[in-house]
């Protein structure tokens, strides 16, 4: 936790420096979360129902309530920089590190830290506005979970649609897994703001930690069974495509004491594996300063 600390003072510290330096703004905010679900993912991401659960390395990040925190920084000019973070329930690291040993059975220590770092540009022309940017995803507490996500998208009055390309084999995706997303946003009465998100995803069907092959042992997974992270699982086998979620969330600011509350409804799609994923709510406190 020391170290979560002192990365985020300097996060915080070098945009607050860069807002200072012209004419850009800086906001932060701080947030309470019933649940982490990624993108979707509620259930499992493995090739089977039930998975192996929260409390074994899967889905959904939490299951239980989580800090979440983040910075932004805009410039007149469209340029962009920002981070998000947030607790996660179990390891990434002894996830990771199972892939080459397969006695680790314990993820619930070491439990990691998301860190997301983004930037880049937000243009128009005419009515049409547009972004280009590159997330790069850290983890805290992790080991072959890091890497950098490209990100294209579009925009019009309240419609938006982003392109959320892999760049890495990663123990959560596929270098070339393409998220795709359609946003809608539409302020309401009372200030309460109504958004919602469809979600798809293509997928690369064979990498270095998902797929038909256990790539550290050289073997092919037999009939029936997929490749996820650290063992061959009986279940769904790869998908090159489907759909991901359905994501429905109003929020509303509390008067003007700089907190709002939000609640989303998840209708959920499919994983990787064709598999199914649960329908959750979930609601959030935020704080934003």
């Amino acid at each position: 936790m020391k170290m979560k600390a002192i990365t985020s003072a300097a996060i915080l510290s070098l945009l607050a420096g860069a807002a200072l330096a012209d004419d850009a703004t800086l906001t932060g905010h701080v947030d309470l979360t019933s649940k982490y679900i990624l993108r979707g993912i509620s259930s499992t991401y493995g090739p089977s129902k039930p998975g192996t659960g929260n409390a074994n390395a899967d889905a959904p990040e939490s299951e239980h309530p989580v800090l979440q925190w983040g910075a932004d920084w805009t410039h007149p000019d469209g340029f962009y920089a920002g981070y998000w973070a947030s607790q996660i329930n179990y390891s990434y690291r002894q996830l990771g590190k199972s892939y080459a040993d397969r006695s680790i059975t314990d993820f619930q220590h070491d439990k990691s830290v998301e860190n997301d770092f983004y930037g880049g540009y937000n243009g128009k022309l005419g009515e049409v506005g547009y972004t280009l940017g590159l997330t790069g995803y850290y983890y805290l507490n992790g080991t072959n979970s890091n890497a950098f996500e490209t990100k294209l998208g579009i925009s019009y009055g309240p419609f938006s649609a982003a392109a959320q390309t892999l760049l890495k084999d990663v123990i959560w995706g596929n270098k070339g897994d393409t998220y795709w997303t359609l946003n809608y946003t539409q302020p309401l009465p009372a200030d309460i703001t109504l958004t919602a998100s469809l979600g798809y995803y293509t997928y690369k069907k064979e990498g270095r930690y998902l797929g038909t092959t256990d790539t550290f042992a050289g073997l092919a997974c037999g009939a029936g069974t997929s490749f996820l992270v650290n063992g061959c699982f009986a279940g769904g086998a790869p998908k090159s495509s489907g759909f991901r979620h359905l994501v429905i969330g109003f929020t509303q600011p509390i008067g003007n004491s700089g907190f709002t509350w939000g609640l989303q409804g998840l209708i959920g799609g499919d994983n990787r594996f064709g598999v199914s994923q649960d329908s959750r709510v979930t609601g959030t406190l935020s704080y934003g300063f």
